[in-house]
């Protein structure tokens, strides 16, 4: 596992930075609609800027892919947070207001956060097979509490709505990463046939929902509030739920003393304080 893990790493950390700058071209195309709600994304397909996000979206998920075939979900999905530091400079790029000293040192709590996380997991080992019945249990929790949320937050303001629907956004992102890595540790254990078994095609059957899902509200995100809103939300809950996930179902090995605990929660804690500060600043 090591030597893969030599190109999962790169691979989801080049995956983040098209993703961070897929995300600042979308929000420019989402946000320039005011009207609410998921119609309007049906008519982001005219608009070339949005149209060259998700140019950059598809390389992302391909970058995404290869590092989750090569790499486990618990070390993968973290390196996601990048994207928020990559966006931010993006969106400057593109014409939005130049960072300013709290988001650049949000950005490096981010970064130190991650480190920091990387470091203590270490090499997680292999992933376990994934049952029809864990497969079942985690989609419908996913989608109950996401589906609560959404229906809580309905009179809410724009900017907690944003929130939410970021929230709401990563965690499916994070259990269809989940369900990818369960459908590549099968793939590798029985080649072509495992498409055929029935575990893997219930997982399929999630996991594609769960993309749908995850890429439409992080865009009724954007059109709710700004990019500081629901992008960090979407940031933070996706490698949580990843590597709870990851760690329950996949069981791959991550230390778990109570001191590892203890500093897998300060890592989370500094990561999700640096993107959530990133949120109540200045709009990018």
């Amino acid at each position: 596992m090591g030597g893969l893990l030599m190109v999962a790493v790169p691979c989801a950390v080049l995956a983040a930075c098209a993703y961070g700058a897929a995300t600042a071209v979308e929000h420019r195309a989402a946000s320039a609609d005011a009207a609410q709600g998921p119609r309007p994304v049906l008519r982001l397909v005219r608009d070339r800027r949005w149209l060259a996000g998700l140019g950059l979206d598809v390389t992302a998920v391909g970058l995404q892919v290869t590092a989750l075939a090569t790499g486990p979900v618990v070390l993968v999905q973290p390196c996601l947070v990048l994207a928020l530091p990559v966006a931010l400079l993006v969106a400057w790029r593109l014409g939005g207001p130049r960072p300013s000293g709290r988001q650049l040192r949000s950005c490096a709590l981010i970064i130190a956060g991650l480190a920091a996380f990387l470091a203590v997991v270490g090499d997680p080992g292999d992933a376990d097979r994934l049952g029809a019945g864990d497969v079942l249990a985690a989609g419908t929790a996913v989608a109950a509490l996401g589906g609560g949320a959404l229906t809580a937050v309905t009179r809410r303001g724009p900017r907690t709505t944003a929130t939410v629907y970021g929230l709401v956004a990563g965690a499916c992102a994070g259990l269809a990463a989940v369900l990818f890595d369960a459908v590549g540790a099968a793939w590798q254990a029985d080649g072509a046939r495992a498409l055929l078994h029935p575990d893997t095609l219930i997982a399929v059957a999630v996991m594609v929902p769960a993309v749908v899902a995850g890429m439409t509200l992080i865009q009724v995100a954007f059109q709710h509030d700004t990019i500081g809103a629901g992008y960090p939300a979407d940031l933070t809950a996706n490698p949580i739920t990843a590597v709870v996930l990851g760690a329950l179902l996949l069981h791959e090995d991550i230390p778990h003393s109570r001191w590892d605990l203890a500093l897998f929660a300060v890592c989370l804690a500094v990561v999700a304080t640096g993107a959530f500060r990133l949120g109540t600043t200045s709009p990018a």
